[in-house]
């Protein structure tokens, strides 16, 4: 079972979801990263417990408490040969609310645990818990909670057919990992199914989720190593983050909704997943949504699921996005130290935020722009791009002065790849600079330029570049053609490129001048 061990691992650093104070159970969809980020930002703002707030630890039989003027927090079951535990209402005359980490990661044996009453502050994976191992240990420990019990009298919970549900059925909690179901069973009340809810069930073969479900959460089948087939219902239209992580087994999905969203890590390790298409309704496609699946084609270290560009190899070094591509996933070139241009083809209409950071340690960058729009934080934090280059006159870049950055930083070539480790070295070996932005004349890229005063370098009109790709060749004769021809899916971004004959008119007499100057060429 060393699956399932190596995921807990993997599970603290890429997710990060299962934090170590008592997070409240209910819990939030975010998809992207951003998303993500700013959902940590407002639980660390409103921590429970306060950090700073001074208790007591105390000890009552194998359980270990730290225990606040209000209320106490299970920390530690010291008993790992335990089968049932019952977690006691108060303790030193205050109420038990929750737990701190994963209590019983080592309790092995531990198959039932009862919940008092007003104990609301836990994650669900941190609670049925029971796969720790120490570092450096051979055991391959399975997942045993077959059941977490609460009393009738519960104000916030109730169990039925051995899942826990909110006390008004509409949220199920969870479903204790080592019951036997191999296919989803869920009461029809249901409306969200919250984070983590079915962690590593292993029984689980088959997911068919009711219409009643409004709102999965992050996580919800993470670790289901059997699970072979997920259906959808027409009312999720995205999916939260990490949703299928490490559902190795996974070979099918079916979406009944038009999904707008597939959110970070979705299909993360689905190795299984050899065959998925992206709906064309898809908008946005989070970080590392298929690292690792079986559904990747690597095209020159790009990573592509369709007409998507997914990821890429943590090598690469010159990032040509093909054409047809008509989207880019977030954090798709993030941490590519040694890469040194990103090119971004005319078809390509969504890109994902973070699209490539750039790394001050790695050698300087360039961006080659050519999708229609330039989102808040597309380049934002790209800051070893020395010169980013916009060919679309009319693109629309987001309307702020970090949209773009103003300068660059990167380390000197001689130093490239170094590990400094003194800081007054590092800034000695560091090349800096304002950034450059490239654009035709009378542009939006100018506009920007100016307006936040950046260094503005007027791209130079090309005859016969009728695809601004800054070069010209057998491709601008066959886009001025077809789109002559009146193709839908040509353009021609700067006219005066193509108007060869410089009459101010695009018309078959461009076409030829360029078709003869191509065989000159040659």
């Amino acid at each position: 079972m060393k699956k399932a061990v190596s995921f807990i691992i993997s599970a603290a650093m890429v997710c990060g979801t299962a934090q170590q104070f008592a997070a409240p159970v209910w819990a939030g969809e975010s998809s992207t990263y951003v998303e993500y980020h700013d959902e940590v930002r407002a639980e660390t703002e409103n921590e429970f417990p306060d950090p700073y707030a001074r208790y007591t630890q105390v000890t009552e039989g194998s359980l270990v408490f730290n225990v606040y003027d209000e209320f106490a927090l299970l920390e530690e079951c010291t008993d790992t040969d335990a089968e049932e535990v019952t977690i006691p209402d108060t303790v030193e005359g205050v109420p038990v609310v929750g737990i701190i980490g994963k209590p019983f990661g080592f309790c092995h044996k531990l198959t039932a645990i009862h919940i008092p009453d007003g104990f609301t502050h836990f994650s669900w994976f941190n609670l049925i818990c029971t796969v720790l191992v120490p570092l450096g240990s051979e055991e391959e420990p399975m997942p045993t909670v077959l059941a977490v019990t609460v009393s009738d009298t519960n104000p916030d919970f109730t169990v039925k057919d051995g899942l826990l549900y909110s006390k008004d059925m509409k949220t199920l909690i969870g479903c204790p990992p080592a019951i036997d179901m191999k296919e989803l069973t869920i009461s029809e009340e249901t409306e969200t199914i919250g984070d983590y809810a079915f962690v590593e069930c292993m029984s689980l073969e088959k997911a068919v989720i009711p219409e009643t479900v409004k709102h999965i959460n992050r996580n919800a089948f993470t670790g289901c190593f059997g699970l072979e087939s997920a259906e959808l219902p027409s009312t999720i239209t995205k999916l939260s983050g990490d949703m299928f992580y490490s559902c190795t087994s996974l070979k099918e999905v079916k979406f009944n909704g038009e999904i707008s969203v597939i959110g970070m890590g979705v299909f993360n390790e689905c190795t299984s997943l050899t065959e998925f298409e992206i709906p064309d309704t898809v908008t946005t496609i989070g970080s590392a949504a298929f690292e690792g699946s079986g559904c990747i084609e690597n095209v020159d270290g790009i990573h592509y699921v369709g007409n998507w560009a997914v990821g890429s190899d943590s090598d690469i070094e010159k990032a040509e996005i093909r054409e047809g591509t008509i989207g880019i996933a977030e954090m798709s070139f993030m941490v590519r130290k040694d890469m040194k241009s990103l090119d971004i083809p005319w078809s390509v209409i969504y890109v994902g935020d973070i699209c490539f950071t750039g790394l001050s340690s790695g050698e300087r960058a360039e961006i080659h722009n050519r999708s229609p729009y330039i989102n808040e934080l597309t380049f934002a934090v790209s800051k070893n791009s020395t010169d980013i280059y916009i060919y679309d006159p009319q693109c629309d870049i987001f309307d702020s002065e970090k949209t773009i950055p103003a300068e660059f930083k990167y380390l000197a070539p001689e130093n490239a790849g170094e590990y400094p480790g003194d800081v007054d070295l590092v800034e000695e070996k560091y090349l800096a600079g304002q950034v450059a932005i490239h654009g035709y004349e009378g542009s939006t890229a100018q506009e920007y330029a100016e307006k936040y005063g950046r260094r503005f370098i007027p791209i130079e009109l090309l005859p016969g570049d009728a695809n601004c790709d800054d070069k010209f060749n057998i491709s601008d004769v066959v886009i001025f053609q077809k789109w002559l021809l009146g193709s839908s899916d040509q353009r021609i971004p700067v006219w005066q490129n193509a108007d060869v004959c410089a009459d101010g008119v695009l018309d078959a007499f461009d076409l030829g001048l360029m078709k003869k100057k191509l065989i000159s060429a040659e």
